[in-house]
């Protein structure tokens, strides 16, 4: 009798895409950006998500997890709750933009008429508001890491309560019981799912009462305060950011603009702006030439693309000219870097020694097919197949899955975010 599943050569391990960070650029820019805004995570892009966590605190108190139902704490079927609200009461309304695991609620609403564990996102406690927000939500004092009220769950309730006509935090009392009940509910289906029993009015009401763009003035100004404090819970250089934010229009902002004029109005943060500009310069070659490598090989037929002609690409050659400069530029501003530099520049040289040394393009390329192989494999204990396939030492094989059109290479500008489009994004919620 034979035992299924099993492992055949057609199942090799490994076989998964590793479709994310192909030249394992990310994580160095991620910790650069958690240094220059700590808590803050690019994810994040709507800040009412932050009061919705504040009342939550207060609608579950008292509510205790299931042991037989650990994918539907009662934090998390309130988030059911709020996401769904907006799934049936704006669903066409551009302002729910950004809000996590919208698009999957939709289909789930559709299909079933509810939200559960199953139908919402299979990793909601990362994925969802309570798990992209959390960071955020338990640095500025607003939630505890249980996501029970933290020192100023209360001063954002009353504000919240005050601007929806409430008076203040207790007169919201009837309200949280209402939205409690409506809980203990869903809890207590087998297995739980949100079961308001509700008219439409009342979905609306609670749409309407955390719809993301509806943060009311007292609402804002506490928010405001929070994310601005300098001495309490400060938030790095998002302080300096906002107020630089006041200077650039729309169609001008950008990072890299961002960060010339951060450089000028607060020079503590020098050190770290350089390391970021020099780490993106080296980031950008990589990037590139990457890019234009596989758009110049996904022409061949099945006889696959030899490496070494892309030298006579010129896109390619000046993407790569002088990148083992940009390699030494980097590693020396990112080990200049307060606390992390001599941990930046370890993993910097761990991950991309080999474009230490001067490379014709037609080595460099051949260089960048192995260190994408090797980031490939390093992503999961049986590693995550390269984006193409291998046919001969210098000859690969686009897979259909990562063909493109071409695109302009674009020095200058950095492949990463520094938190400046959450910051952005913030910014026009609360102002």
């Amino acid at each position: 009798m034979t035992a299924f599943p099993f492992l055949t050569t057609f199942d090799p391990p490994g076989s998964s895409e590793g479709t994310l960070d192909p030249l394992g650029l990310y994580q160095i820019a991620n910790q650069l950006a958690v240094q220059l805004v700590p808590a803050v995570r690019e994810r994040m892009q709507r800040i009412r998500f932050l009061t919705a966590m504040a009342v939550g605190a207060f609608v579950t108190e008292g509510l205790d997890d299931d042991p037989q139902h650990r994918d539907a704490s009662p934090y998390l079927v309130w988030e059911w709750m709020v996401v769904e609200t907006f799934v049936r009461s704006m669903a066409d309304d551009p302002t729910i933009r950004g809000i996590p695991g919208i698009l999957k609620s939709r289909r789930a609403i559709q299909e079933y008429g509810y939200l559960d564990a199953r139908s919402y996102l299979k990793t909601p406690r990362i994925f969802g508001f309570h798990g992209v927000y959390k960071r955020l939500a338990v640095h500025l004092g607003i939630v505890d890491v249980h996501l029970g009220r933290g020192p100023n769950a209360a001063g954002l309730v009353d504000a919240w309560a005050r601007d929806r006509g409430l008076d203040d935090i207790d007169g919201a009392k009837s309200l949280f019981s209402s939205w409690r009940e409506t809980l203990r509910r869903g809890l207590a289906e087998k297995p739980p799912r949100t079961k308001p029993a509700w008219t439409n009015q009342a979905w609306a009401d609670l749409a309407q009462a955390f719809a993301p763009a509806n943060a009311g003035t007292r609402e804002k100004r506490y928010l405001r305060q929070l994310l601005l404090a300098t001495a309490d819970r400060p938030l790095g250089a998002l302080p300096s950011i906002w107020k630089l934010r006041e200077e650039f229009p729309d169609d001008a902002y950008s990072e890299e603009a961002i960060h010339n004029r951060l450089e000028h109005v607060a020079p503590s943060y020098g050190p770290l702006i350089r390391g970021i500009r020099a780490y993106e310069a080296f980031a950008r070659s990589l990037r590139d030439a990457f890019d234009v490598l596989k758009t110049a090989a996904a022409g061949p037929d099945a006889r696959g693309f030899s490496v070494t002609e892309i030298a006579s690409n010129e896109e390619f050659v000046v993407s790569v000219r002088g990148l083992s400069d940009r390699f030494d530029s980097a590693r020396q501003l990112l080990s200049g870097i307060d606390t992390t530099g001599l941990l930046l520049r370890n993993l910097f040289d761990e991950r991309f020694a080999v474009f230490e040394q001067p490379l014709e393009a037609g080595e460099c390329a051949l260089a960048l097919c192995a260190h994408h192989e090797s980031v490939q494999q390093r992503k999961s204990a049986d590693g995550k197949r390269p984006w193409f396939d291998r046919i001969g030492p210098q000859r690969i094989y686009i897979r259909h899955a990562y063909r493109e059109d071409p695109r302009d290479i674009q020095p200058g500008r950095y492949v990463h975010t520094y938190r400046g489009w959450p910051i952005q994004q913030f910014y026009s919620d609360l102002t």
